[in-house]
């Protein structure tokens, strides 16, 4: 992660990644963390355009991520899934309308779980000058359910000019970023933004029920489980157990939160683990399999097997990689 600066320079950076853990640390000014969750190499892409504290930034990645996300404290987030996203996208648990706006803030952690060959808008401010900019459009302050964690609806028409609006105003940035000020910034972000908020389909507004809470808390404790090194795998016999819930109960609230089963999902967080060790000095003194046996994985063979489909390359391979 880059610190944010507070000058006027405009800034324009395109940054790609071969690793899901790499494009966590590419947005200035978050604290984030990516795991890979489906099958092949990695490949990812950030356009990101600063003025100061105003961020317009398009995200791509080619695999289904599970990311931890926090904004830079006293901001403000949209995130404008491209069309077409798909049902396995997830924000902050649940599942995600069409033409939906995200919206999260600053200083406090939301999840996504994104699907195969995504794209996400996302326009990140701070929420004085929002607030301002809104209160200068329409004469009046801005909606209260804009400043807490949700997914807000818009007609399709008015998700497809965001998106545009958004797409074009980074290529500009991108082949002549001296033609971009203060003003036009905040006019084709901020503005558009808000003009598209203003559409937005009565109550769809979507936040979490209290079944909803207790399914990603079950999920939250399960991923904690995993993040952790352990001689031995899960199961889901060991996880109803702590969880007092049901096998069934379980495996529900694991597929509206992640949209997965609970032994793949944890599996592939402890592999990336294992691949963040192999890339990193932390990891250097270990062997391969002295490593997998320290995230539960006790059969070499096997270990090799579900790696190697993962991430699409052999763990020797990764370690051949430049350390993060």
């Amino acid at each position: 992660m880059e610190p944010l600066g507070h000058g006027i320079a405009l800034q324009f950076v395109t940054r790609l990644a071969e690793d899901a853990a790499d494009q966590a640390a590419f947005i200035s000014g978050w604290q984030q963390d990516y795991a890979q969750i489906s099958c092949g190499r990695f490949a990812g892409r950030l356009d990101e355009l600063c003025l100061g504290r105003l961020q317009v930034f398009r995200e791509y990645a080619a695999r289904e991520t599970f990311q931890l996300c926090q904004p830079w404290p006293g901001a403000i987030w949209f995130g404008i899934p491209a069309p077409g996203s798909g049902e396995r996208l997830r924000f902050h648990g649940r599942s995600v309308p069409p033409s939906a706006v995200l919206v999260a803030m600053g200083g406090s952690d939301f999840t996504l779980r994104t699907p195969d060959d995504f794209t996400i808008y996302g326009v990140v401010l701070e929420q004085t000058v929002l607030q301002q900019r809104h209160l200068q459009l329409f004469g009046r302050d801005m909606p209260a359910c804009w400043l807490q964690t949700a997914a807000v609806q818009l007609p399709q028409a008015s998700h497809l000019t965001l998106c545009r609006q958004l797409g074009e105003l980074l290529a500009l940035a991108r082949q002549t970023p001296d033609r971009i000020g203060r003003q036009l910034l905040l006019d084709c972000s901020a503005d558009a933004l808000l003009l598209a908020m203003a559409q937005a389909l009565p109550a769809a507004v979507a936040g979490r029920d209290s079944s909803s809470q207790r399914h990603w808390q079950w999920v939250e404790q399960a991923r904690q489980r995993a993040l952790q090194p352990a001689a031995r795998p899960l199961t889901v016999e060991d996880l109803c157990r702590e969880l007092h819930v049901t096998r069934r109960t379980l495996q529900n609230g694991f597929q509206e939160v992640t949209a997965m089963s609970p032994l793949p999902f944890l599996r592939a967080l402890r592999l990336n683990q294992v691949r963040r060790l192999l890339r990193s000095p932390q990891g250097a003194a270990d062997s391969i399999q002295q490593l997998a046996e320290d995230w539960g994985f006790a059969t070499p063979s096997h270990f090799s097997y579900d790696y190697r489909r993962l991430f699409g390359e052999t763990p020797s391979q990764t370690r051949q990689r430049p350390p993060r």
